[in-house]
């Protein structure tokens, strides 16, 4: 028992020292590349209504969380009082925003607005969105958890605990005697914006890792980027230009998902809005770990494959427990039919389906039957109506008073005057 406390206290002094390291170098790494920005975040604790002319200029290099929103919306009219409580609590930590798309038609454009209210952090050309409930505990925990800090900086000694505990790992080598701030910031603007993927992000300019990432020893002076995938099986290298942002984001989007990831409501939308193959595995959740292993199988063949490197593929995974009612409606999939696999392409699978409409190839399918098509057909004409009386009573009844006494008119002077009901028998004929 003597030698047991003896081995947990030097275990647990070993892993305070390794965290200690680890925080000090990345504070450090901190105070580099954010020395010239010590503005405090939100200092009244207010928002910031954000226009056409300062809109870029005040995102380009600190973080903002934004409501995108319209003056006639109900919804956002009913989240503007947790929208102002937000900005109270953020006080000093996020530049919280407003952003009347009504009036500024450019910026939502640019950052994709659909609809009312959508609130994103947004950071030089990154944003996310925020897709979670209304309840301002949520919508804080989100915006706090963004903001923290998205990487660690390390030395060699500590590369093997983090590829051992983590998919896949991003590692940025830079020359600490000459940086290069402004691409820096791209890199943890990058971290902070796809740090939910699972992914790690990591920065070094221990000049020893460069052996490892299996890069010139000899040239300490140029910054480079490696991702170790899959627990550091196959290294991949940004060979692009680290001052071009857009180009940096598109990469690491491309990269930054493990061998197989679940799909939820938070990565759904950007894993099937893109142009690569997406293998979703349907699995009941009595069978997961069983099945896991197999698609994992499978996913590892291919990486390891010469095709992997021509053509990105995309494995991930649905909850059929959780998801019935979404698999049923989109992929005609009842609990029954699992385990499935469906092969997709989004991008190309839509295209091909407006080609289809507009060309005419394409049968339509109606959701209802003919009779309630109808039905609500006739149901929107009344309420139109309604409205309309509504809106104008007096003009409504003038119109149907009119209407009525030209029926009579009508009917006077069409039915002759000798007409004689069906009914009556002519005494002729007796």
């Amino acid at each position: 028992m003597k030698y047991f406390s003896i081995i947990s206290f030097l275990l647990l002094s070993l892993k305070v020292v390794y965290s200690t390291d680890t925080e000090t170098l990345t504070d450090d790494f901190l105070d580099l590349i954010e020395n010239d920005n010590k503005s405090v975040p939100n200092p009244n604790g207010q928002i910031v209504h954000l226009t056409t002319s300062d809109f870029e200029e005040k995102t380009a290099n600190d973080m903002w969380f934004i409501m995108f929103h319209a003056p006639w919306c109900g919804h956002c009219k009913q989240l503007a009082p947790t929208w102002n409580s937000v900005a109270y609590h953020l006080k000093g930590e996020i530049n919280v925003g407003k952003v009347d798309c009504t009036a500024n038609g450019r910026i939502c454009q640019q950052m994709n607005i659909q609809g009312y209210p959508t609130l994103k952090i947004v950071q030089g050309k990154e944003s996310t969105e925020y897709r979670g409930s209304r309840q301002i505990d949520e919508i804080l925990n989100f915006a706090v958890s963004y903001s923290s800090t998205a990487l660690n900086a390390i030395e060699k000694e500590h590369i093997e605990k983090f590829v051992s505990n983590n998919e896949n790992t991003f590692v940025y080598y830079y020359d600490k005697e000459n940086p290069n701030v402004k691409e820096l910031k791209y890199y943890l603007n990058a971290a902070r914006a796809h740090g939910n993927s699972g992914a790690k992000f990591l920065v070094t300019s221990d000049k020893e890792m460069l052996e490892y990432l299996e890069l010139d020893p000899k040239d300490t002076k140029t910054s480079r980027l490696v991702l170790l995938q899959d627990h550091n099986t196959k290294k991949i290298n940004f060979s692009k230009s680290l001052s071009n942002e857009l180009e940096l984001n598109k990469w690491i989007t491309r990269n930054k998902y493990s061998l197989f990831t679940e799909i939820d409501s938070q990565n759904s939308e950007e894993i099937m809005d893109n142009n690569d193959l997406v293998v979703i595995g349907f699995i009941n959740g009595e069978s997961i770990q069983s099945w896991t292993s197999k698609f994992k199988e499978a996913a590892k063949k291919w990486r390891s494959s010469s095709l992997s490197d021509k053509h990105n593929v995309i494995f991930t995974w649905i909850d059929g427990n959780k998801w019935t009612k979404y698999i049923s409606k989109v992929y005609h999939l009842e609990p029954t039919d699992l385990p499935r696999i469906i092969i997709t392409k989004p991008n190309t699978i839509l295209m091909k389906t407006l080609e289809g409409v507009f060309d005419g190839t394409l049968e339509p399918k109606f959701i209802d039957n003919i009779i309630t098509r109808y039905l609500k057909k006739l149901n929107k004409k009344l309420n139109a109506f309604g409205e309309m009386v509504s809106d104008h009573p007096i003009i409504s009844a003038l119109v149907i008073i009119v209407s009525f006494i030209a029926f009579i008119l009508v009917s006077i002077y069409i039915i002759p005057t000798d007409y004689e009901p069906v009914n009556k028998i002519d005494s002729k004929m007796q």
